[in-house]
């Protein structure tokens, strides 16, 4: 949310597009790291979307040079981070979301889904507690689908949600 002020502010805009493809022929890991390109432009491989806004940023009319804290594009670490996202930024009913209709499915509840959605730290497996967006980054769909619900297993009344 801290970088939400740089996109709502007088002069300022944010576009929103959501994609869709297949794990069989991509990884969401592959997504974000070869397509989309590291969080650091300039470590970036050429060609991938952040590499080239770095190095055509002035003809793409940027006012400062993208860098780690701004890369020109942001793209969800995971499909759970990418359901927070629209349920934050574009108050998207969760239960009309594919990923979202996915989880209640499977048993999480919408109180959960939404507490979740803020990134909370959760029980993990070990028995220690992370952060529920750190635990599922760069996992496709049914990975990160599982996962939620091996931690919606693990909830307890004193857990952080």
């Amino acid at each position: 949310m801290t970088m939400r002020s740089k996109f709502v502010g007088a002069g300022t805009s944010i576009h929103c597009y959501e994609v869709e493809w297949s794990p069989a022929t991509l990884s969401w890991d592959d997504f974000r790291n070869k397509v989309l390109g590291p969080t650091d432009p300039a470590d970036g491989p050429k060609g991938s979307i952040r590499r080239t806004i770095l190095e055509q940023w002035k003809e793409l009319g940027l006012t400062t040079e993208p860098n780690k804290g701004d890369n020109g594009v942001h793209a969800s670490a995971s499909p759970f981070e990418g359901l927070a996202e629209k349920i934050n930024w574009l108050s998207k009913d969760l239960s009309k979301d594919p990923f979202g209709a996915a989880l209640i499915k499977a048993g999480l509840s919408i109180e959960t889904i939404n507490a979740w959605s803020v990134d909370p730290r959760v029980n993990m497996p070990d028995g220690s507690k992370a952060s529920v967006f750190d635990s599922l980054e760069d996992m496709d769909a049914g990975n990160c689908l599982a996962k939620l619900v091996e931690l919606n297993g693990l909830r307890d009344d004193g857990d952080t949600i």
